[in-house]
């Protein structure tokens, strides 16, 4: 992936949510509509997720417009945002990007801004679970071979004492709740099963640990972990590089933010100007660098310092690429 010619790129940064769906889907009309829409795309993210459907309905908006999605991440891409991995061809990930586990987060009752996730019904479950066994076995023992009694006999108390340090936890298990919870599960797995289908992206096995196996939400699955799960992942290499170095600065220095309000930037044109002036730079210069020997630099003044005026397309620069959308595609906050 040496040239940007045959590719779309789009970035977006900031949580997934329907605005930024609708930005990227106005954006894709927009492009399809002026110059025509590519059979690749690089879709360059950087977010600490958000809300599952949206980042289906991303993702599937990438697969549909798109023969090959190539998913370039140069910062976070947790939660929501692995969801769109799931619907890549290629995943590319930079030394700074991580994706993360897709456990559901669901909202505490009592508490203002607090998640939890969807596993934490069934992961205590389970303990109560290993533990009831565990607590029976050792009683039964103890009972049957410290009292000299029968084994039925022993088996029967060694239930009620299980039962009795056992239940009071149990107790405290709303069947609802863990309804719910079960239920809001599904969302991933049956998203993830939806996304993965058309590229085949995920190894045998592979969404059941994105849900289950990791320890916390927020667990780090980096390039090497993510090799694991995915069937193909690359480091950055030709565009994605550029790519990568350009965003990758700017959203670990704070330019670009990678929560809140998503931003949703086109970046084809700007890139494609940028690829053709270099290779008409480099053009030129190799047939007048014989020419130019011997004769004065013109930026350069008699004291033997350039003067401050630089050539017009180095003064746009990175800092060409509009980090904010036009106000009329701006999400209503």
């Amino acid at each position: 992936m040496n040239s940007i010619e045959n590719h779309d790129v789009y970035v977006y940064t900031g949580d997934i949510h329907r605005d930024g769906y609708l930005d990227l889907t106005n954006e894709i009309k927009k492009r399809k509509s002026q110059h025509g829409l590519k059979e690749n795309v690089i879709f360059c993210v950087a977010t600490y997720g958000g809300d599952p459907n949206a980042g289906y309905r991303i993702g599937r908006a990438l697969q549909h417009h798109y023969e090959t999605v190539t998913l370039l991440v140069v910062g976070p891409c947790k939660s929501a945002g692995t969801l769109i991995a799931i619907a890549a061809n290629k995943l590319v990930i930079g030394d700074m990007g991580e994706l993360g586990p897709l456990d559901i987060q669901l909202k505490k009752n009592d508490e203002i801004g607090e998640m939890s996730s969807g596993l934490a019904i069934m992961t205590a479950l389970d303990a109560l679970k290993e533990r009831s066994i565990s607590a029976f076995n050792s009683h039964l023992v103890k009972i049957r071979y410290e009292n000299q009694i029968s084994t039925k006999m022993s088996a029967d108390i060694a239930t009620r004492l299980t039962e009795a340090l056992i239940a009071p936890m149990a107790a405290q298990i709303d069947p609802i709740k863990l309804g719910e919870h079960q239920r809001a599960m599904s969302i991933a797995i049956t998203y993830g099963q939806r996304l993965a289908d058309k590229p085949s992206s995920l190894k045998e096995g592979a969404l059941g640990k994105l849900i289950a196996s990791y320890p916390s939400h927020g667990f780090v699955i980096d390039r090497k972990e993510a090799k694991e799960l995915f069937k193909c992942v690359e480091h950055p290499k030709g565009i994605t590089e550029i790519l990568y170095n350009l965003f990758c600065d700017k959203i670990h220095n704070g330019d670009i933010p990678t929560f809140g309000k998503p931003r949703v930037i086109d970046c084809t044109t700007y890139l494609q100007k940028e690829e053709k002036a270099n290779a008409e730079e480099s053009a030129t210069g190799d047939g007048n660098s014989q020419q130019d020997v011997g004769k004065p630099d013109p930026r350069r003044s008699r004291s033997g310092k350039k003067s401050g005026t630089t050539p017009e397309r180095d003064q746009e620069g990175i800092g060409a690429v509009s980090i904010q959308p036009p106000d009329e595609q701006q999400p209503n906050a």
